[in-house]
């Protein structure tokens, strides 16, 4: 293993950013002999394992194997920290006049939240059957809904609420927060809607949201992915083509960059590591997301492919942070 790793070049995840400065001004991958700073772990891992419907474990069982061998893991899977928490998935409650579903003849009067998965901070009513509470505090962002022509999502967070869609009824799409528009911005849905994550991060949230570059042919969009946060798109802060899965770590953020292709992790405005053909924060069919995670000490854990072959990766993020 020690040999594999002089031959090839470090691969990154996930990736952080702090500060105003390019990609190339400011860059520290760490050697190889730097002592509990960064390695990577070929796996037997293949593209029909990750691919299942829910690998989590085979890649347990990889794991297991690695460490039977004598693979020594710097994570330490028992002692991970929140880098991250998701949003509440609101959905909107509709009355039609007449039980006739038209545009015409139907209206937003408010937001439910699951009973399974209710905001602390909001207050509901009973719920119904299908276990959809409605909202009565904070209150329903009546105007903004209406503003909006063609509606994506909606999500709460604290005590407030973001309402995402379009008011022109075309590529461009809004984000409010409560009643005050806040970004926009072109975006493409295909089918999905036009956010692939809502997150909140140091208490502040985050939206990876699919970007509408432009268009070969009305059937082929451009579309990357980037990050909405604190009043500001990562990609074209850093200069990337694409953004995503933000997390943080000692009030310093990081995530998933691309730049000519490849995948890195960047944090506190530092690329930290070699390139990736593929780093995967989620999968179309698994039932959960691939692992990117930070344990108590400060080791970032996640796996990446580089040609036909997947690593377990470990950076010590302490280092970035001198």
């Amino acid at each position: 293993m020690k040999k594999y790793f002089l031959l090839i070049t470090f691969v990154v995840l996930l990736t952080g950013c702090t500060n105003n400065q390019s990609v190339t001004q400011k860059n520290k991958i760490p050697d190889n002999s730097d002592q509990r700073a960064y390695q990577e772990i070929e796996t037997i891992l293949t593209n029909t394992v990750v691919d299942d419907l829910n690998p989590a474990t085979e890649i347990d069982k990889e794991i297991k194997r690695l460490q039977k061998n004598g693979e020594i893991f710097w994570y330490d899977q028992n002692h991970k920290i929140t880098s991250r928490m998701p949003m509440y998935y609101l959905q909107f409650k509709m009355d039609c006049k007449n039980n006739i579903k038209s545009v015409e003849n139907c209206s937003i009067t408010g937001l439910q939240a699951f009973q399974n998965n209710l905001p602390p901070d909001f207050k509901v009513e009973k719920c119904d059957k299908e276990g959809w509470c409605l909202i009565t505090d904070p209150p329903f962002a009546k105007m903004a809904a209406n503003k909006i022509q063609n509606i994506d999502s909606f999500y709460g967070f604290g005590k407030d609420i973001y309402a995402i869609g379009s008011v022109t009824n075309d590529d461009n799409y809004s984000i409010f927060e409560n009643e005050k528009e806040i970004f926009s911005h072109k975006m493409f849905s295909g089918g999905k809607g036009v956010i692939g994550d809502a997150s909140v991060v140091l208490d502040s949230p985050a939206f990876t949201f699919y970007d509408l570059i432009g268009r070969k042919d009305e059937n082929n969009p451009i579309v990357h992915s980037n990050i909405f946060y604190k009043g500001e798109t990562l990609n074209e802060k850093y200069d990337f083509e694409d953004s995503s899965y933000l997390f943080a770590f000692k009030d310093k953020i990081g995530f998933v960059g691309q730049k000519d292709g490849k995948k890195f992790l960047f944090f506190n405005g530092q690329k930290i590591s070699q390139d990736f053909d593929e780093i995967r924060t989620d999968a179309c069919c698994a039932i959960t997301a691939y692992p990117v995670e930070v344990d108590e000490n400060g080791i970032l854990f996640f796996m990446g492919k580089r040609g036909e072959k997947y690593f377990f990766t470990e950076i010590n993020l302490n280092e970035y942070l001198k």
